[in-house]
């Protein structure tokens, strides 16, 4: 759950960066914070730590995001300013929602133990084509923990074809 302060600041960037026809850079450095910190426990101490200086983040957070538009490095300013760096991730969060509310375009989630292959990647994404009319990004998450198969989230659906589900589903008719 987002801030309130997180929602306006969101909001706020992505207005200003609509107004200055810069949406897709912004968005750019936005994916760039969001990978950093789902990648990196070191980034989100960073974000967190109150005993690092706000400019030695400044600095760590300008040489991680190459090439940061000045719209971002702003609002870094800011967020360092008013002591809110911490809520930096859910900011960029918020922002890629309202982008791709504005912009029709949904994310569907693809679960898998292994990194899906560009033509699974193509084929389930034509397939999500068929139940959509929005345009639609993959996101693909890691986890060992299902053994094989996948799991796919989209909008409010949740299909479930992994190897544990399945063995969750036969230990439970064994038991019966």
């Amino acid at each position: 759950m987002r801030s309130r302060a997180a929602i306006r600041y969101s909001k706020a960037i992505f207005q200003v960066a609509a107004d200055a026809n810069n949406l897709s850079s912004v968005k750019k450095d936005m994916d760039s914070i969001i990978l950093a910190q789902q990648s990196s426990d070191d980034f989100k101490n960073l974000l967190n730590n109150a005993l690092i200086k706000y400019s030695d983040k400044k600095q760590i957070i300008s040489s991680l995001l190459l090439d940061i538009n000045d719209m971002t490095s702003n609002l870094i300013d800011l967020l360092i300013t008013n002591k809110r760096l911490s809520i930096l991730y859910d900011i960029a969060v918020g922002f890629n929602e309202t982008f791709n509310q504005k912009n029709n375009i949904a994310k569907a989630t693809v679960i898998t133990a292994i990194p899906i292959s560009e033509e699974i990647r193509s084929e389930v994404l034509n397939k999500i084509k068929t139940l959509s009319n929005k345009s639609i990004e993959i996101e693909n998450i890691i986890d060992k923990t299902i053994l094989g198969g996948f799991i796919l989230r989209f909008e409010s659906t949740e299909y479930n074809a992994s190897f544990s589900q399945k063995l969750n589903k036969l230990k439970s008719e064994l038991i019966q």
